[in-house]
This record gives C-alpha cells, sequence and structure tokens, in this order.
C-alpha cells in the first residue's frame, strides 16, 4: 500500500522549490548549444541567482584558474575561462545546492552526493565525446541525476509515516520509494528536467539507468557506467549498490570500448580535481 499518494501537479510545484542553480544549469546549457548566443545572453540568465554569480566569481579567482589579475565580473569570468567552463562551475554550485538540502528519509551525506554527481557529470562529458552524443547535456543529466530523491524527500510530509531508507529493511532505494510514493526518484527526475525542457532523450536516460538491459538509448548506458564508476571511487548511495554491476552490453550500446572508458575515467579524475578545487 502507497503511503502517500502522489498527484501529477506536484512535482512540477515542488521542482520550481528546488535550489535555483540547478534550473539555470538546464537554462544555460540550451543557451550556449547555440553557437551565435552572446555573453550578455548568458550574464542575464545567471544574474537571475545574485548569490550564484558571487560563487561564479569567487571559483573563477581561485588557485585552479590562477588569473593574472582578479576577476570582477561575469563579463571578464566568461572572456577569461569560456561559456563552456562556467556552464560547468555552475554545475559545481548546483551540485552543492542539492547536497546542503535536509534529507530526513533518504541515506545521503552532503559531501558524499557533492562529490558523487560531480564525478558522474564530468565523466559523462568525457564519455560522451567518445559515444558521440552532446557532451553538455550528458554534463547536466550527471550531474542532476539524483534530483528525483530530492523532490520525493519534500513531498513528503512529516507525518507521512515514511520510515528512512536505512531504517526500513529494504535494500534497493526503487522498491522501498514505490511502496511509499507510489513511484520512485528516476521518474521524479525525468519528469522535472522535462518540465525544465532539457531534451526527451537525454532525459530518458536517468528514468532507466538503474536497469537499463534491453534500452537502445546510449546515454542510458552511458549514466550506468558512469555512476557505477563513482560508486567505486566514493561508495555507493545507500540502496544503489546493486545497480552498478556493469556488462558488456552496457559498453556495447554505449557506442563506446572498454580502453576508452579507462581514458575518460583518467581525464574526469583530473577536471573532477580542478572543479573541486574552486570550491576548497
Amino acid at each position: 500500500m502507497v503511503t502517500y499518494s502522489l498527484s501529477e501537479v506536484e512535482l512540477p510545484r515542488i521542482a520550481e522549490k528546488l535550489p535555483s542553480a540547478p534550473r539555470l544549469l538546464v537554462k544555460l546549457g540550451q543557451l550556449i548549444a547555440n553557437p551565435n548566443v552572446q555573453a550578455e545572453e548568458v550574464v542575464a540568465v545567471l544574474r537571475q541567482d545574485p548569490q550564484l554569480v558571487s560563487q561564479i566569481l569567487r571559483m573563477a579567482n581561485s588557485a585552479a584558474y590562477a588569473p593574472a589579475e582578479p576577476v570582477g565580473s561575469l563579463e571578464r569570468a566568461l572572456a577569461f575561462i569560456g561559456f563552456a567552463e562556467v556552464h560547468r562551475l555552475v554545475g559545481v554550485v548546483a551540485a552543492g545546492q542539492l547536497a546542503d538540502q535536509r534529507m530526513r528519509l533518504y541515506p545521503l551525506n552532503g559531501a558524499h552526493l557533492r562529490k558523487n554527481a560531480l564525478f558522474v557529470a564530468v565523466l559523462m562529458e568525457e564519455l560522451a565525446k567518445f559515444a558521440g552524443e552532446r557532451p553538455r547535456n550528458c554534463y547536466t543529466v550527471g550531474l542532476l541525476r539524483t534530483i528525483g530523491m530530492m523532490a520525493l524527500e519534500r513531498l513528503a510530509p512529516p507525518d507521512s509515516g515514511i520510515p528512512p531508507f536505512l531504517e526500513s529493511g529494504d535494500t534497493e532505494l526503487d522498491a522501498w520509494e514505490q511502496r511509499h510514493w507510489g513511484t520512485i526518484n528516476v521518474e521524479a527526475a525525468e519528469k522535472i528536467l522535462l518540465h525544465w525542457r532539457l531534451p526527451h532523450e537525454t532525459v530518458t536516460a536517468i528514468r532507466h539507468h538503474y536497469r537499463p538491459a534491453g534500452r537502445h538509448n546510449p546515454i542510458t548506458h552511458l549514466l550506468k557506467l558512469a555512476a557505477g564508476a563513482a560508486a567505486d571511487r566514493f561508495n555507493s548511495i545507500p540502496g544503489e549498490e546493486s545497480y552498478w554491476v556493469i556488462t558488456p552490453e552496457n559498453f556495447t550500446k554505449a557506442g563506446i570500448e572498454p580502453l576508452d572508458f579507462t581514458l575518460a575515467c583518467e581525464k574526469a579524475q583530473r577536471k573532477f580535481e580542478q572543479l573541486s578545487g574552486t570550491v576548497e
């Protein structure tokens, strides 16, 4: 029996109450996909969140980028590190905002979640280059793959009677979620990101990446490979452990060779360390 019944209008409503950086990450990725985009258009999107602007400037001035002179404006930051790198930095902020959410029901430690989300994102970006997919979309979907957990947590009233996962006796997140919400976090993430107008084929990858057998969308298999690699490095998010058994089908359907996967992991680790250095 479902503990809490989820209505169709609730996910879009709760999505608008989530921190702003994840939503702006999607907007920014769509904007800079246009090769003719102007700096002032990017600045206008970023200035919707003054705190985000401050964080980007602080990160652009960090030792990770070591500017010769202080970067004092968004315009200067865009000129100094470029649109794509600013998009990555918005992702770093988004990961931090999501990790700072109070989670009573989910077994999510903020520092662990931040590392997991950022590594999955940068690895997805690297894997996309080998697989012929769009790196920026893959970065975004990698970073936001756990956003459905935040939404379901927020949708459960304090008196819902839902037991925290670690006290539930369940071993897999989706079984626990289905029992108490009537849906699962990857379905919630799919609906939220479609509401934010991320491309359908990209968003569908989140919906199926726990159990992608028989699925033909390459991004689904790329996301399983990336999430599994992050689990190996930082330990799996509790309840996700059984999802990361990698099969030859995952490589075949992703369109990537195991050697390319290893190279992508090495590149992603370097980028992860650089981006992590912007907030230290």
